[in-house]
């Protein structure tokens, strides 16, 4: 009788763990929305984890959107994470979602990055070295390109923290920038103006960033900051993945990947110069890069599961050989 009753409990206690595992399965949510913005490492960055969370099984959507109102979606949950976070750069953003708890900076997903205004190589063999270098008297004419009587500084997309800075700068009349004109671009824009005055050995500052395909590209170096307009004068940011605080809640299989998710600057840069430079297609891009990167892949998703309950680098394996 003692033994009927132990195996009867023994046999109740494996129902409940197997329904218990049943029901945390089943609250899982399969769907996933990511933020992204018109930067190409974050592009291609988001379209890698894009297809192995959906090799895995999941229905991933990306939502392309300025920084602000991405940081926004992720703060009210309509984004459940971003890949492109930089701090300190974007810190006046996400000071507010930090203290209402609403954003959880999950994982550093990419360090050894600057973010700061950079020149040609040429320029600074000429002498300007520094912020404090261009509005000197032997130098600030070379910088007016468009003729106008005004040296420019060269910016991308709106609400960018660069270009924040950039205006307060002028504002500020910081580094004898008052009378200077700000020229606000996409990134490609921006760019294609670099090229064209690269090409011509024209004057051109403009902001400037490692990893990308124009440290590949291009000879330029990045200016010091004396008075530190950038965050730790541009150099040493980080780059985070940020989640909508509770999503580690509601999907702990996608937060353990994403929580893993972790770049190298030179992977990076190579995905910018393939996608943005080679024009490459993302999908192509970020593809051929698991296929050759499977020890990496498996790193990444180390104990992680596929939404079937397979594991998840038996599943990519199978779907990414060559």
């Amino acid at each position: 009788m003692q033994t009927f009753k132990t195996l009867c409990v023994c046999v109740l206690c494996l129902l409940f763990c197997l329904f218990a595992a049943t029901s945390s399965q089943a609250a899982e949510k399969s769907d996933i929305t990511l933020g992204s913005v018109s930067w190409p490492g974050v592009t291609v960055k988001t379209e890698i984890a894009k297809q192995i969370l959906e090799t895995l099984g999941y229905e991933v959507e990306v939502m392309e959107l300025a920084v602000a109102p991405t940081l926004m979606g992720v703060a009210n949950g309509n984004l459940d994470a971003f890949l492109g976070c930089w701090l300190p750069n974007q810190i006046t953003y996400m000071d507010k979602y930090l203290d209402k708890g609403v954003i959880t900076k999950l994982t550093q997903n990419l360090d050894q990055t600057t973010y700061c205004h950079g020149v040609p190589e040429y320029v600074w063999d000429a002498g300007v070295r520094s912020m404090a270098d261009l509005d000197k008297p032997e130098f600030r004419d070379k910088f007016d390109l468009n003729g106008n009587g005004k040296p420019e500084l060269y910016g991308i997309e709106a609400g960018n923290v660069g270009n924040k800075i950039t205006t307060q700068a002028i504002e500020d009349d910081t580094y004898g920038l008052g009378d200077w004109e700000f020229v606000p671009s996409s990134t490609s824009g921006m760019l294609s103006q670099v090229k064209k005055a690269t090409r011509n050995n024209e004057w051109i500052v403009f902001q400037a960033w490692e990893p990308h395909w124009m440290v590949i590209e291009w000879d330029l170096k990045f200016l010091e900051d004396p008075e530190e307009i950038w965050p730790g004068k541009g150099r040493n940011t980080d780059v985070w993945t940020v989640i909508h605080t509770g999503f580690e809640e509601q999907n702990p299989n996608v937060v353990k990947f994403l929580e893993q998710m972790k770049i190298l600057p030179e992977w990076q840069s190579n995905w910018i110069y393939d996608f943005s430079y080679a024009k490459k297609d993302q999908d192509d891009v970020a593809r051929k890069w698991i296929q050759h990167n499977m020890d990496v892949i498996a790193m990444w998703t180390y104990g992680v599961k596929s939404v079937d309950g397979q594991r998840a680098r038996d599943v990519l394996r199978a779907a990414f050989q060559d």
